[in-house]
């Protein structure tokens, strides 16, 4: 049997088309918005006081609810959550029931008021699916930590002796050693189907629209793959998006993820704008392996991201310069993909490592830089009016010291996206007159951008 019809018997998977087309907002749940204070877990903290790794703030899904007209007036149709499963911690990667969502966070009727409400906007929703390990608190591992090896849940976890020692070095598998945090034994295949059934339950239950999976590259590739073919089964336009840090390639030809989100592409940009390490030559070679590395349907279908939970946030790794920042998300909106923007980086919210790029967006506006969010919100008008930046073929132009071009193409519409990201004006030759999609003017035989500019031309 080949791999094609073992992984769905009915064909080669494709990702969903929607994607090539979404633009995502990417939401840590207890930082983005408190719309229920009677939810709020103990120990809540003051909204504005900085992050630790334990500080609950009481966002919740009906924080999100109340935020769907902001979210809809800055162009998003999706919205990635981070894991929203009943865990002890503020992050929810150590999961403790799969079946529900965390009362601090609403329950189960936020979640499916949250989809209803997105659905009828026409946004989507993405839940983190965490499958790779659960939390320490999860009761088939308390299970085997009171029982031992009679517990029925033994082998459902890598156990390296006859019981559980926490301390002081666990005996057991565990993401990146963390103790609270065992790893599933997807050799067991009553492992692989109750995750499975996890997968089912919120697409079918409540109708989300696809799944992040965390931890991609701790989990097997074929266990991966299943989750895959299990979401296509319950929803053929449902994605199914991994967190790969390294190169994706293997996990697209082994067809087990839609797409990836794109940190190799986002390390490329932070080096060539945000720190000035790499020039446009170097920039543009890398791009160029990496876009020859992926199948076209899964680059188109991939969530290139402005930042995440788990890196500082851009603003801040651009030294606070706003123009860095633009120069950023445009180039972003250039290039195939589903642009993805963190939570507040439209409104220049800042923070360094892990936990302070996760601090509670600001809702007062006197905090946001609005010149900065209303830029974002062009940019993203601008891709959802021109297909070619949405499913136009990429076409690498030239560079020089810290300037390049890309162009994308459709049928008979061109567009040539200009970068300056250099100190000096860069001048531009153009084979034929082109108009300024942001500013409306018309350029021909040249343009000149001053330093940190770009530009989206629309050639005659």
């Amino acid at each position: 049997m080949t791999i094609v019809s073992w992984v769905m018997g009915i064909g080669k998977l494709e990702p969903p088309e929607w994607v090539q087309d979404a633009v995502f907002y990417a939401i840590f749940p207890d930082r983005f918005r408190n719309g229920d204070p009677t939810n709020d877990p103990p120990g809540t903290r003051p909204w504005e006081e900085p992050p630790d790794r334990d500080s609950m703030f009481g966002g919740d899904l009906q924080g999100i609810i109340d935020s769907l007209d902001y979210l809809e007036d800055l162009g998003v149709t999706a919205i990635y959550l981070n894991p929203i499963n009943t865990a002890p911690s503020n992050h929810k990667y150590d999961v403790v029931d799969y079946t529900t969502v965390d009362p601090h966070l609403g329950g189960d009727a936020a979640l499916r008021a949250l989809v209803n409400e997105a659905h009828r906007r026409g946004m989507r929703i993405v839940l983190d699916g965490v499958f790779n390990h659960c939390g320490a608190g999860h009761p088939f591992f308390q299970d085997v930590i009171r029982r031992g090896r009679s517990s029925p849940y033994w082998d459902w976890f890598i156990i390296h002796g006859d019981r559980v020692i926490q301390e002081p070095y666990p005996n057991y598998a565990c993401w990146a050693g963390v103790r609270s945090l065992p790893e599933w034994n997807h050799a067991n295949p009553a492992v692989r189907e109750y995750l499975l059934s996890v997968v089912r339950h919120w697409l079918v239950g409540y109708g989300i629209d696809g799944w992040r999976l965390d931890a991609v590259e701790h989990m097997p590739p074929d266990f991966v793959r299943e989750i895959r073919r299990t979401v296509k089964e319950a929803n053929p336009e449902a994605y199914v998006l991994g967190e790969v840090m390294g190169l994706a390639a293997g996990w697209f030809k082994f067809q087990a993820l839609d797409g990836v989100m794109n940190y190799r592409l986002w390390e490329a940009l932070v080096h060539f704008i945000a720190w000035d390490s790499w020039d446009a030559p170097r920039f543009l070679a890398y791009l160029k392996g990496l876009w020859g590395s992926y199948p076209r349907a899964n680059l188109y279908a991939s969530y290139n991201l402005t930042g995440s939970h788990d890196k500082p946030r851009i603003l801040t790794l651009c030294g606070g310069n706003r123009r860095k920042v633009a120069l950023f998300i445009a180039t972003i909106i250039a290039l195939p993909g589903a642009p993805a923007i963190y939570y507040g980086d439209e409104i220049g919210l800042e923070g360094g490592d892990d936990p302070d790029c996760r601090r509670c967006f600001p809702w007062d506006p006197a905090r946001w830089d609005t010149e900065l969010r209303g830029l974002f919100r062009r940019l993203i008008q601008l891709r959802r009016t021109e297909p070619a930046l949405r499913r136009g073929e990429l076409r690498f132009g030239g560079t020089r010291a810290r300037a390049l071009s890309l162009i994308r193409e459709l049928a008979d519409h061109r567009i040539v996206f200009l970068l300056n990201a250099g100190d000096d004006e860069v001048s531009f030759r153009l084979s034929r007159s082109a108009s300024d999609l942001l500013t409306g003017e018309v350029h021909r035989g040249s343009i000149r951008l001053p330093p940190l500019s770009f530009a989206f031309l629309r050639e005659a």
